[in-house]
């Protein structure tokens, strides 16, 4: 078994935020996506507590947030909500808009699927604007009963590698 075409080797994986209670709003590391075409944030939310969170998606120029621009259109994105572990796997395509906003249940989990093609990024944008290419979620802030945590899966590389590992998403 050749293990070339193993996804760990092919796609870079961030934590974006560290599973932690919903109290108040916070916002993950800057990535820069010069080296890769596009990028998935996988949200997990466990809910104690019938509050919901806004979850929002930010442009910026490099990975100190220079030029930010936040709440861009999530045109692609999909949900499993308010599902007890195991009892779903089916995604639901979400519309397209600035933010979405968690399921108020407060019951079991829900999972949120965002991708961002590096070419969306400068959608909207002059030939003399800000040539975006970092992103970093954002979440509100919702209820210490709510847990989420989050990762950043970018993928395929733009540049062959000789050897893993994949180019670092963190430096620009």
């Amino acid at each position: 078994m050749s293990f070339a075409g193993m996804m760990i080797q092919n796609a870079k994986v961030v934590p974006a935020l560290e599973p932690q209670t919903m109290a108040g709003a916070d916002t993950g590391p800057w990535v820069s996506m010069k080296g890769y075409d596009r990028i998935g944030i996988l949200v997990y939310i466990a809910q104690g507590a019938v509050n919901t969170t806004a979850i929002t998606v930010d442009r910026a120029t490099n990975v100190s947030g220079a030029d930010i621009d936040t709440g861009i259109t999530l045109n692609h994105w999909w949900h499993i909500t308010d599902t007890a572990t195991g009892a779903s796997d089916t995604w639901v395509k979400g519309v397209a808009a600035a933010a979405i906003t968690s399921s108020a249940t407060g019951t079991d989990a829900s999972m949120y699927y965002i991708e961002v093609d590096a070419d969306d990024l400068v959608t909207g944008v002059s030939a003399f604007g800000p040539k975006y290419d970092c992103v970093r979620l954002a979440v509100g802030a919702s209820n210490v009963g709510n847990i989420l945590a989050a990762v950043y899966v970018m993928h395929p590389s733009r540049y062959a590698q000789a050897v893993s590992p994949t180019p670092s998403a963190l430096i620009d």
